[in-house]
């Protein structure tokens, strides 16, 4: 068994989302005055690698904390969409990858993009689903839909239409991930649990894979 990291790092220098401001940390407890240390952080709930609740975009939808803890992992596959190179993922690019989609729980989206986290680039130009491709994912039993980018949407984006087709089915967002070069289209483990806090829009996860490297299937 191999657990593979797709967490990015929160610190105070991390990219976060434009208008969003870093996290803060402060250290109120020392070892010196005190005998232990203690942090106090702020921060936004869609800081880092994150997963959006349907209450994040719709009214009167569910929050993180309504969830079982049961909906936060499950099968999952990589889909390597890195040699795309266009601005647009569509229905076409994704159809033919239905038998590795088959019988998962969650798809993550590997466009390669994580690798511009940290510089300007992270934010502009990065590929998207087309409403049509979304929909022809949502319309599978998934639990959720992952991506290496900061949004599923693009980010002059006001309406969030990719957002609302996944979040209407309680098929909760993933964003921020990095690493899924590693995954390749193997079958994996997914893990991201959120932080649970109340009426939660969205919360920081710590996102894994885990891999049977002694099988092509669990």
């Amino acid at each position: 068994m191999k657990i593979i990291d797709l967490t990015h790092c929160i610190g105070p220098d991390m990219p976060c989302y434009p208008g969003t401001e870093p996290p803060v940390f402060e250290k109120p407890c020392t070892l010196e005055q005190h005998g232990f240390v203690e942090h106090k952080i702020t921060f936004y709930s869609h800081t880092g690698t994150h997963m959006d609740a349907p209450s994040h975009v719709l009214p009167r939808a569910r929050t993180l904390d309504q969830f079982a803890a049961g909906h936060f992992a499950g099968r999952a596959v990589s889909l390597d969409l890195t040699q795309l190179k266009k601005p647009v993922i569509d229905i076409h690019d994704l159809r033919p990858l239905r038998s590795l989609i088959k019988g998962k729980e969650f798809v993550l989206l590997h466009t390669g993009w994580y690798k511009f986290w940290g510089t300007s680039a992270y934010f502009k130009d990065y590929p998207v689903l087309s409403p049509e491709a979304a929909q022809w994912l949502a319309q599978l039993d998934l639990k959720g839909v992952g991506v290496d980018m900061i949004s599923v949407d693009a980010m002059e984006s006001f309406d969030l239409p990719i957002h609302k087709i996944f979040l209407t089915r309680d098929i909760v967002v993933i964003e921020n991930l990095t690493g899924l070069d590693e995954l390749g289209n193997r079958d994996f483990t997914f893990f991201c649990l959120p932080l649970k806090f109340m009426q939660a829009d969205g919360a920081p996860v710590r996102a894994v894979a885990v891999v049977n490297e002694s099988k092509a299937e669990f």
